[in-house]
């Protein structure tokens, strides 16, 4: 009887820790895709930086120089938009992180709680099965002494 108090709530936190710890994994693939897709930008970047740099030295035509800066420009933009992504994404782990800490926590002190619950059970049974084999005894003395 004292295990459903607990066990329900016990499989409670480990759905939740569960739960915390698949976003987790979620969060980390999507910084590894950030990540990839900044390093792709990087080098997209750094090409267009050596046309740009060849343009000049060659031939320099203003129309050209301008769609690459521009271009350079907005993959910058992008890049550091993906930046501020994976930071945002790597305080989100953070967060799930500790949270999955303070359910392990609370998981451990229900455990505890489980297993003091345990105790008295056990203990009030012990006392029961104890009080009822006295009675017994009790009523054998007594028959012993009535029938005597």
């Amino acid at each position: 009887m004292f295990v459903f108090k607990f066990e329900k709530l016990l499989n409670l936190k480990e759905n939740m820790i569960k739960k915390c710890l698949l976003e987790i994994a979620e969060i980390d693939l999507m910084i590894r895709k950030h990540k990839k897709t900044k390093y792709i930008l990087e080098e997209e970047n750094e090409n267009r930086k050596n046309t740009y740099n060849g343009i000049i030295k060659e031939n320099p035509q203003k129309n050209i120089l301008t769609f690459i800066a521009e271009n350079i420009e907005k993959t910058q933009n992008n890049i550091y938009k993906l930046d501020t992504d994976i930071e945002m994404l790597k305080k989100e782990k953070a967060d799930k992180i500790q949270e999955v800490k303070n359910l392990n926590m609370e998981k451990k002190k229900l455990e505890k709680l489980k297993e003091k619950d345990l105790e008295r059970y056990n203990y009030s049974q012990n006392k029961a099965e104890t009080r009822f084999l006295d009675e017994v005894a009790n009523i054998k003395s007594a028959n012993r002494i009535i029938n005597s």
